[in-house]
Order: C-alpha cells, then sequence, then structure tokens
C-alpha cells in the first residue's frame, strides 16, 4: 500500500483557499479598478487609476463643458496615489465629462453624477406606485424597478454590474434583508433599467398591513457614505401603504345622495305645524288621564227663579190669615 508525500495534503488545502479567495475577492477589487476612458463616479474613493496611465504627481486637467485641449484647463488636480484616487465632491463637483493625463492631453477617464431611482412595481394588478397610487394591496405580488447610470460599472476589468443594496422598512422598525428567498443585500445591476420580478408576496403573515419605505444605495468604493444625496448614489425614498382596503375609501366619505332632502322638496304650506300650534285648546277628558280623577260629589242647587215663585207662594199663604183677621 503506497503512503502519500506529506507535502501533498498541505499543498492541495492551499490551492483549494487560493481558489476560495479568487472567487470571494475578485468582484470586490474589480469595482475599484478604473481602466483608461473609464467611467468614475463623483463619491468614488480608493479607485485605481493606474490602468489610465496615472502615476503619483501626474496631473489631471479639466476643460470645462464642451471645452477643448488646446484650451487653457478649468481645473486641475494633482494624483497623490494613482492606486487610491478619491474622486470628492469638493474637488470634483460640477465637473462632469473628460478629464485629461497632463501634459500628452490623452483621456484619463470620464466623470460622471451617479443616479439612482427606485420605484415599487404591482405585479398582480399592473401598476407603479407614485404620489397619485401609494397604495399595494395585500396579497398581490410585488418587486422593485431601478433605474441607474451606475450599471456602467459592469465595463470594469471583472465586475458584473454596480453592487445595489435595497432597503424596505415595514411598520413596527421592522427592516427586511430578504423577501423570500430573494436578497435584498445583494443586487447586482448590469444594466440601466432592472426589475426584480414579483419576488415580494405581500399577502405572507411576516408582512403587517402599514406604511412601508424603500429605498436604494450603492455602497461600492464608499459611494453612498460620500455622496448621499438623495437621487446620487442613493436613492430618494418611496413611501406606500400596504393594506387590503384601499385608502381613497373611507367610513366618512358621504355616499351621494340619491333623491333630494325631504324638506327642500316640501311646498312651505305643508310643512308640519310646530310644536306649540299641536297643543290642546281643551283639558284631556278623563278617559285620557292615565290617573282616574276623584269622584266630585253633586253640587247643591242653587235657587233659581222657579225657586223664588214657590218661596213666595208660601209667604202669600201665611199673610192670608192676618189679612183676614184685620177685616173682622
Amino acid at each position: 500500500m503506497q503512503q502519500s508525500s506529506p507535502g501533498i495534503a498541505p499543498r492541495a488545502t492551499i490551492l483549494v483557499l487560493i481558489g476560495i479567495l479568487f472567487l470571494v475577492f475578485p468582484m470586490g477589487a474589480a469595482e475599484n479598478t478604473i481602466p483608461q476612458g473609464g467611467t468614475v463616479f463623483i463619491g468614488e474613493e480608493n479607485l485605481d487609476i493606474t490602468g489610465t496611465g496615472a502615476t503619483a504627481g501626474a496631473l489631471l486637467a479639466w476643460y470645462g463643458a464642451g471645452g477643448q485641449v488646446s484650451h487653457v484647463p478649468a481645473a486641475q488636480v494633482t494624483v497623490a496615489d494613482p492606486t487610491a484616487f478619491y474622486a470628492s465632491s469638493l474637488t470634483f463637483g460640477g465637473k462632469t465629462g473628460p478629464w485629461f493625463l497632463l501634459p500628452g492631453n490623452t483621456v484619463a477617464f470620464y466623470l460622471e453624477e451617479p443616479s439612482l431611482e427606485i420605484r415599487v412595481v404591482d405585479y398582480s394588478s399592473g401598476f407603479v406606485v407614485s404620489p397619485s397610487a401609494n397604495w399595494v394591496p395585500k396579497g398581490d405580488a410585488a418587486g422593485f424597478r431601478i433605474d441607474t447610470n451606475l450599471w456602467v460599472m459592469s465595463n470594469r476589468p471583472g465586475s458584473a454590474g454596480a453592487p445595489l443594496v435595497i432597503r424596505l422598512n415595514g411598520p413596527g422598525g421592522l427592516i427586511f434583508s430578504s423577501l423570500g428567498g430573494y436578497s435584498l443585500e445583494d443586487v447586482t445591476v448590469s444594466s440601466s433599467t432592472f426589475e426584480t420580478g414579483p419576488v415580494w408576496a405581500t399577502g405572507s403573515t411576516e408582512y403587517p398591513i402599514g406604511d412601508y419605505t424603500v429605498y436604494v444605495r450603492c455602497d461600492a468604493n464608499d459611494m453612498a457614505d460620500n455622496y448621499p444625496v438623495p437621487g446620487k448614489a442613493v436613492s430618494e425614498k418611496v413611501t406606500f401603504l400596504l393594506q387590503r382596503v384601499n385608502p381613497l375609501i373611507t367610513g366618512t366619505t358621504p355616499l351621494p345622495a340619491t333623491s333630494p332632502p325631504v324638506t327642500a322638496s316640501t311646498p312651505p304650506d305643508t310643512l308640519l305645524p310646530s310644536p306649540t300650534a299641536t297643543l290642546p285648546t281643551s283639558l284631556p277628558s278623563v278617559q285620557e288621564t292615565a290617573t282616574a280623577l276623584p269622584t266630585t260629589p253633586a253640587p247643591t242647587p242653587v235657587p233659581g227663579f222657579e225657586g223664588s215663585l214657590v218661596i213666595l207662594a208660601g209667604m202669600a199663604a201665611l199673610s192670608l190669615p192676618a189679612v183676614e183677621r184685620r177685616k173682622q
């Protein structure tokens, strides 16, 4: 039985580790490598521009928008370290276009403002969230659309595109780093318009009803930290509502009247009388009284005309004998 050489296993292990390192690191390293005539974005740092021909102490010249190399440069920058070049907004802000390497006036690179925009797409209902339609019905399949000029990073040696991060924040401080099996932390964009597709199943219980905010940023070469201007290395934030009920329909919204109000269509002379006009003019009868009234004794009759005649007749009868006595 043959025994393997003691040095073979360690060497094989080293080769495997080297292979892993090449798989892991080339993408990150390639993102900062600028070829001659490549594109540099304001805010990027630690760029390697040696491929442009720049050396330590070299002069870069900008001739202005539409300027010509035969003119005097509008701005000049001295390269301190071509392997750690920084396109700061303070130095390069507003100076987009070609930058030339002196004294030969060869194009070193093109400088651009970064541009990032994200939109929420409802693939179930077929619309894009906007200020006038900022509601996503819970249960719909949604995703994101990104428009950017950072895709040209894919032209850098060994780069697959611009590495972007989508930040989705939900109710109660929730932060989502992935949607199902789709990672939001590592989105590589190699075209001016990029769509994730319907990666968000909003009907899941993981996503509560409420307000959501989403934006996208590019952390390549610390761009987002160095140039966090909305719409540049960091997109504008998009806020929308996730719920089942259309927010435009509320319980306080009055329904349209199907017929005019009664008071508006009734003639004045047919209006009901006021409460004071309906009061009874006579006392209520006994039958309408809830409590029985006490029985009242019959009143003693007061002598009237007939009673007076009876009294006078009696007095006349009593006085007649007295008259006859006087005659005798």
